[in-house]
C-alpha cells in the first residue's frame, strides 16, 4: 500500500501542468458605457476636474457642477422630469385586493440613482478641462481639435454655422448649420440667441456704396481712411478666426460726426458687437467670457483716468495676437481669459505713444464738418439689414482669405514696412477685398490679363498696390510718431526735475547734464552740476578704450560728447529708484532700456566720495544730446 502510493506521486510529479494564471487578464467587468448612460440623453457627461462635473445640459448650456446633485437641480438640467422618470422611475405600490397581483405606478425619478449614475457617466469619460476646447459666441478658426481643414465657424448663441467643410470627395459642402454643442471635438455651449447672417450675401455694389458713406465723413486722410473704415467693420465680423486682429482709433474733435459714424457702424454689427463708454479692463473681460465678439469704445479720451485707459490698451494688444490672460478668481483659483476681439476706439485725443500700440491700431483722424455743410443722416435700418448680409458675405468669403492677406503683406512689405504693421494693416485691406471682390489680388490679374486687359490700365487688376499706396501716408506718420522704450526711457529721465541750488527753482536733469558739460570761465560751474548728478547716481565718466575700466571724467567741451559716458546706477540707488518709481521703469525697469544703447558698457562706478564703488550701465553721451 505504501509502495502504491509512493509509486503515484512519482507519476504525478512526473506530469508538467502550467500554473493558473492570476493576473488581471484584461477583462472589464464594468458596465458599458451605453448602460451607465444611455447615449441618446438629453445631458452630455464631459468628464470630471477634482471633485467637480463637467457636462452639457438638456440646453447644451456648459456646466460645472458639484456631485450633490439636488432634484430640482436634476429637473433644470435635463429640461424637465419626463426623461428621468423614464428612465430612472420611482415607483409607489397601489393598493389590490388580497391575492391580487400588486401593482406600481410611477410617481417620479429615483434621485439618487439618477445622481449616481450621472456622476459614474463623467468619471469614466476621465478628465476635462474646458481651456482650448470651449468656445463662446462669434467666428472661431480651424484650430479645432479635429479639424482637417481651413474652416470658419460661427457661433450665434444657440445655433452654429461652419463654412469651408468639404465631403468626402473633397468637395466643398457650403454653409452647414448645427445645434450649439460638440463639433469636431470641441465644444460651443448655448448662450443667449444672436442674429443670424442673412441667407444672402452682400455684393460688391454694398460694399462700394458703405465706402461712400463713409467717405462724407472729413478725413485727413480723404481717401485711405473710408477704405481702411470699410475693412475694420468688415474684420469685426470675422476677427474671432484670424490669426492677428487689427484695431482703429477714431481720432475726432467736436463736430466732426464721430457720434454719427459709430452709428453706423453699430447698426452694421447689431448685438454682434460690444459697445461701451465708460468701462474697465476687468469689466470687458467679464462681459465678454468665451466670446469673441469686437468691442466699441467710445469717449476714450486720454487724460480720462490714464491707469484704467492703459489697462484697456494691453487688453486690446494682448488681444491683436490672441494671448492667453490669467487673472486670480473669488474661488482663489486663476481664470484662464483668451483675448480674440478687435477694439475700435473713439475720442477727440488718442494717447498712443508706444510703437507696440501704434503698429496695432489705424488711427483714423477726423476733421471739424465745416458749418455750411447740411447733414444728412444716413438710413440705418438700410444698414441693419446690409450688415447682417455683409456678414455672410464674410463667412462665404473666408476661403480666400489667407491668400489675400498673404498679397498685401507683401506689397507692404516691398515698401519697407515689417513686422505688426503688415500684420495690421494687411488685414485691414484684406478683409476691405473680401467685401469688394470674389477673387484675390492676383487671380483677377491673371483674369484680366488673359482676356486682353493691360494690368497698368485697368485699376481692378492693380488694386492691391493702388491701395498699400493710398495708405502709405498714414503708415510712415504712425511709425515716426511711435517712439521706442528707448526713446522713451531717454525722454522721461532727461525731463524729470532735479532741485535747484540754494532755494533755486527744480531743473530737468537734461539742464544739469548741459551745465556739467558746459565750460565756464572759473572752471566751477559744471563741478557743481557733475555732483549734483552725482548725488542722483548719474555721473559723467570716460571709459578706457579696451576695458570696461573708468578712465576719469570727459572735459566740459563739445567733442567730449562723442566720447564720453553717462554713467547710470542700478536700482539700488534709491534717489534714481525714486525718479523712475512712477514710470514703467521703475524697479531697475530703466536698466533693460537704457542697455540696448549701442556702445553701452557696464563698469564698477563711485558715485559718492567714500563709499564703495557700484554697479552702473555706462551709455554713451550723445545718446542723451538732443538734437534737433
Amino acid at each position: 500500500m505504501a509502495g502504491g502510493n509512493l509509486e503515484s506521486v512519482r507519476r504525478s510529479a512526473a506530469r508538467v501542468v502550467e500554473a493558473p494564471d492570476l493576473r488581471d487578464d484584461g477583462h472589464d467587468d464594468r458596465e458599458p458605457e451605453h448602460i451607465i448612460w444611455p447615449p441618446d440623453g438629453p445631458i452630455v457627461p464631459l468628464g470630471i476636474s477634482g471633485l467637480r462635473l463637467w457636462l452639457l445640459d438638456a440646453s447644451k448650456q456648459l456646466i460645472d457642477c458639484d456631485t450633490r446633485l439636488g432634484k430640482n437641480d436634476m429637473v433644470l438640467m435635463f429640461g424637465g422630469e419626463d426623461w428621468l422618470r423614464e428612465h430612472f422611475p420611482q415607483y409607489r405600490k397601489i393598493d389590490t385586493e388580497k391575492g391580487d397581483k400588486p401593482l406600481f405606478e410611477v410617481i417620479g425619478f429615483d434621485q439618487k440613482s439618477s445622481s449616481s449614475r450621472l456622476t459614474t457617466a463623467c468619471q469614466r469619460r476621465g478628465i476635462f478641462s474646458p481651456a482650448g476646447r470651449v468656445f463662446g459666441r462669434g467666428a472661431h478658426s480651424s484650430h479645432l481639435p479635429n479639424a482637417e481643414e481651413d474652416r470658419i465657424v460661427l457661433h450665434m448663441g444657440r445655433r452654429v454655422l461652419v463654412a469651408g467643410q468639404s465631403d468626402k470627395k473633397s468637395k466643398p459642402m457650403g454653409l452647414l448649420e448645427r445645434p450649439a454643442g460638440e463639433v469636431d471635438g470641441a465644444f460651443f455651449p448655448a448662450y443667449a440667441s444672436l442674429p443670424p447672417p442673412a441667407e444672402q450675401a452682400s455684393t460688391a455694389k454694398d460694399a462700394e456704396q458703405l465706402m461712400q458713406v463713409f467717405g462724407q465723413w472729413y478725413w485727413k486722410e480723404k481717401i485711405a481712411a473710408p477704405l481702411l473704415m470699410l475693412g475694420m467693420t468688415a474684420q469685426m465680423h470675422i476677427c474671432g478666426a484670424l490669426s492677428w486682429r487689427s484695431h482703429a482709433w477714431l481720432a475726432a474733435p467736436t463736430a466732426s460726426g464721430k457720434s454719427s459714424l459709430l452709428k453706423v457702424i453699430r447698426a452694421l454689427h447689431g448685438d454682434w458687437c460690444l459697445h461701451v463708454e465708460d468701462a474697465s479692463e476687468a469689466a470687458i473681460r467679464q462681459v465678454l467670457g468665451p466670446d469673441t465678439l469686437p468691442v466699441i469704445i467710445d469717449e476714450a479720451e486720454k487724460d480720462d483716468n490714464p491707469e484704467r485707459q492703459r489697462a484697456v490698451m494691453n487688453l486690446a494688444k494682448k488681444a491683436s495676437s490672441g494671448a492667453k490672460i490669467i487673472r486670480g478668481g473669488a474661488d482663489h483659483k486663476g481664470q484662464e481669459f483668451t483675448a480674440q476681439s478687435c477694439f475700435l476706439f473713439a475720442s477727440v485725443l488718442h494717447g498712443l505713444v508706444k510703437g507696440e500700440e501704434r503698429n496695432r491700431m489705424a488711427i483714423l483722424e477726423m476733421m471739424t464738418v465745416p458749418e455750411n455743410v447740411e447733414y444728412n443722416p444716413p438710413d440705418l435700418a438700410h444698414w441693419r439689414v446690409i450688415g447682417r448680409r455683409m456678414h455672410r458675405r464674410m463667412i462665404e468669403q473666408w476661403p480666400r482669405f489667407a491668400r489675400t492677406l498673404s498679397e498685401y503683406k507683401r506689397a507692404i512689405w516691398r515698401q519697407g514696412f515689417e513686422g505688426r504693421w503688415q500684420d495690421t494693416f494687411g488685414t485691414l485691406l484684406a478683409c476691405a477685398d473680401l467685401m469688394l471682390f470674389d477673387v484675390a489680388p492676383s487671380q483677377e490679374e491673371v483674369a484680366m490679363t488673359a482676356q486682353g486687359f493691360p494690368d497698368e490700365t485697368d485699376l481692378r487688376s492693380n488694386r492691391r498696390d493702388l491701395w498699400v499706396r493710398s495708405i502709405l501716408p498714414l503708415m510712415i506718420r504712425g511709425k515716426s510718431e511711435a517712439r521706442t522704450d528707448v526713446e522713451r526711457c531717454i525722454a522721461y529721465l532727461m525731463s524729470r526735475l532735479m532741485p535747484g541750488e540754494g532755494g533755486k527753482a527744480p531743473e530737468p536733469i537734461a539742464h544739469w547734464i548741459m551745465q556739467a558739460m558746459t565750460p565756464t570761465d572759473d572752471g566751477l560751474l559744471h563741478v557743481k552740476a557733475r555732483r549734483r548728478l552725482q548725488s542722483y547716481g548719474l555721473r559723467l565718466v570716460n571709459m578706457q578704450r579696451d576695458a570696461d575700466k573708468l578712465d576719469g571724467e570727459p572735459p566740459p567741451s563739445t567733442a567730449s560728447w562723442e566720447h564720453g559716458y553717462l554713467a547710470v546706477a542700478y536700482g539700488t540707488c534709491e534717489p534714481l529708484a525714486e525718479i523712475f518709481k512712477p514710470s514703467e521703469w521703475s524697479q531697475g525697469g530703466w536698466l533693460q532700456s537704457l542697455g540696448k544703447i549701442e556702445g553701452t558698457r557696464r563698469a564698477k562706478v563711485r558715485f559718492i566720495a567714500g563709499m564703495n564703488a557700484d554697479n552702473a550701465l555706462c551709455v554713451p553721451l550723445r545718446a542723451f544730446r538732443g538734437e534737433d
